[in-house]
């Protein structure tokens, strides 16, 4: 979404959205549509509209992820937009975008200078993800954590016994990098050894050869106790979350930088089996809110989990530090209030 800075009463901002829809399935990031092309011309008019209507000063755009569709994108859209505003603002919530420059052509470099470089303000959403901003030249660059709205309402007790069934579950776009294959072996490894686990996976499949190597890895006698629903939203995605007992994320996604699930995770005290992978760290407290183990590696993946699995105690200890956490650092109130102070500065500038 773009949204264009105007003069307004509401704790001194306005906004003007403008709803860019270049991709409606997850899986269509980074690929050509002649839907996109037309939303790009949509978008740009729309910008034009909105600049000699309303006359907004700022524009704040969130930026590209790392690959070479979503990035020409940006290009379109920048180098005919930016110059009517008097300040940009990027918020990164992908990482890598300035090495990847380095392998674009000698036009798109320059056409990738024009676009992105010397924003008057950088928003990241963590302090570990890739720094971006010294590398285009970015006058401020600050942090600011994503944060969700509070679905859990409270937080949530899971009382097990011995003999209950310990539900894993995965949420993202069902990509490698993602960590999928990681889970699905990791479990596996739990059934082989007699443990009462199942897993699920809720996301779209990156592609249909992933989705069969998946089914591959998993023992046919084993199937049962894994679930691909696919893609939920709403409270049918909350419901998930809510008879869950541990969630896993063991990503090495290569644009990772936050990991928005990890906070929706928290939100509903769940216990998190995780990564040390970019800011991953920064968003659960490994020890205290989760279990962080070493990207791509399927054994500590699963020693972590087994170690949740083993212990209710340790399970709901970390699912209240989480919620705990959640409710200090990563509600919708503290990141608007953080947007808010961050705009309010950059507007007073203008």
């Amino acid at each position: 979404m773009i949204q264009l800075l105007l003069d307004g009463i509401y704790k001194d901002i306005a906004l003007f959205h403008v709803r860019m829809n270049f991709s409606r399935e997850l899986k269509a990031g980074g690929r050509f549509q002649l839907s996109k092309l037309v939303e790009l011309f949509r978008v740009v008019g729309l910008i034009y509209l909105a600049r000699f209507t309303y006359k907004p000063e700022v524009l704040y755009y969130p930026v590209a992820s790392p690959d070479l569709l979503p990035v020409m994108r940006d290009i379109f859209v920048l180098c005919l937009t930016r110059w009517l505003f008097r300040s940009t603002v990027f918020h990164f919530h992908a990482g890598g975008l300035c090495e990847y420059s380095f392998s674009l052509n000698s036009v798109l470099k320059k056409l990738f200078r024009c676009a992105y470089m010397r924003p008057d303000l950088i928003i990241r959403t963590a302090d570990s993800a890739a720094p971006d901003g010294p590398s285009l030249n970015c006058i401020q660059q600050i942090v600011i954590h994503n944060g969700v709205p509070d679905c859990a309402r409270e937080k949530i007790s899971r009382v097990t016994s011995c003999d209950t069934r310990i539900s894993i579950l995965f949420v993202a776009l069902l990509d490698e990098e993602k960590g999928v294959v990681v889970a699905v072996e990791a479990v596996q490894k739990l059934l082989e050894k007699g443990v009462n686990v199942d897993l699920t996976c809720i996301g779209e499949w990156r592609s249909p050869e992933l989705y069969t190597k998946v089914e591959s890895i998993i023992d046919p006698k084993f199937r049962a106790k894994f679930s691909f629903p696919g893609v939920l939203t709403g409270d049918a995605k909350w419901d998930y979350y809510r008879k869950a007992h541990i969630f896993l994320f063991p990503s090495y996604f290569r644009a990772e930088t936050f990991g928005l699930v990890l906070v929706e995770a928290m939100c509903f005290s769940l216990p998190v089996v995780a990564t040390r992978w970019s800011g991953i760290p920064e968003v659960v407290e490994d020890g205290s809110s989760a279990i962080l183990c070493e990207p791509r590696d399927v054994i500590s993946c699963h020693d972590a989990l087994l170690k949740l699995v083993q212990s209710p105690s340790l399970r709901d200890k970390m699912g209240r530090n989480g919620r705990e956490r959640y409710l200090h650092k990563f509600t919708i109130e503290t990141h608007r209030l953080a947007m808010e102070n961050a705009l309010s500065q950059l507007r007073k500038q203008v």
